[in-house]
Order: structure tokens, then C-alpha cells, then sequence
């Protein structure tokens, strides 16, 4: 008898700070649905090297979770990864917990560039489990 072959998880690209581990949260939301590309996993310490990694990783991708939490210092790299992701077609969802209406205004441009923006990391996770 054939056994049916595991299903082809499609690959997320986690965008974001690593100093909250949401990571983890994303991991155990999501294990067996989704393929995550994680650039907290790498360990890569040098700048050529690691920006390599995550855009390669970007362009493997389907899609984009940019995850800016009021604890990220600017989201400059998060910015970067969301632009980089919408020139090559990807879908972008993004959680924007950032209160400051100056950062906000700001950061605009980067909320634009996504298919659904949430206030709240679960929200988005939620969101993902019911999309095609």
C-alpha cells in the first residue's frame, strides 16, 4: 500500500528583533504547517555573511511574518527585509506594536508594503493558520 507523502509545508521568513524569542511562540503556533526560516537560528556573526543568509532565505521564501515590537530600536533591518520581500512578489504580514505616533508616521511606508497588518503576534499566527 503507498503511503501519501508529507505535505510541502510552504517557508515563512520570520522578520524581527530577536530579543523577545517570539521566534519560539511562531515555532510552536505553527510546526507542521509552515517551514520557517528563522534568521535568530543562523548564528552568523558577520555582516556580509548574515545578510547573505537572510536575503537568500527571503527569496526562497512565499512568504514574510515582520514582526515590529515596541522593543525593536528602529527596525531597520525588519524595513529592509519587508522592502527586499515586496520587490520579488512575496506576501508580508506584519504586526506593528508600535505605540509612538512619530515612529508610527515613520514607518508607514513599511506597513504599506503588507497584505494584512495586526496589532498582536497571535492575531497574526491565527491568521496564517486559515490562509490558502
Amino acid at each position: 500500500m503507498l503511503e501519501n507523502p508529507p505535505p510541502i509545508l510552504r517557508k515563512i521568513y520570520l522578520a524581527g528583533g530577536f530579543k523577545s524569542n517570539w521566534q519560539a511562540q511562531v515555532a510552536a503556533r505553527l510546526a507542521g504547517s509552515f517551514a520557517l526560516l528563522d534568521p535568530s537560528s543562523h548564528n552568523i556573526q558577520d555582516p556580509a555573511e548574515y545578510t547573505r543568509w537572510d536575503l537568500d532565505a527571503i527569496r526562497e521564501s512565499d512568504m514574510v511574518l515582520a514582526n515590529m515590537e515596541a522593543s525593536n530600536p528602529g527596525g531597520y533591518s525588519l524595513a529592509l527585509e519587508v522592502g527586499f520581500a515586496k520587490a520579488l512578489g512575496k506576501r508580508i504580514f506584519m504586526v506593528d506594536q508600535v505605540a509612538d505616533p512619530l515612529v508610527r508616521r515613520y514607518f508607514e511606508m513599511v506597513r504599506q508594503c503588507s497584505e494584512c497588518v495586526f496589532v498582536t503576534l497571535g492575531d497574526a499566527l491565527d491568521h496564517l493558520l486559515t490562509i490558502d
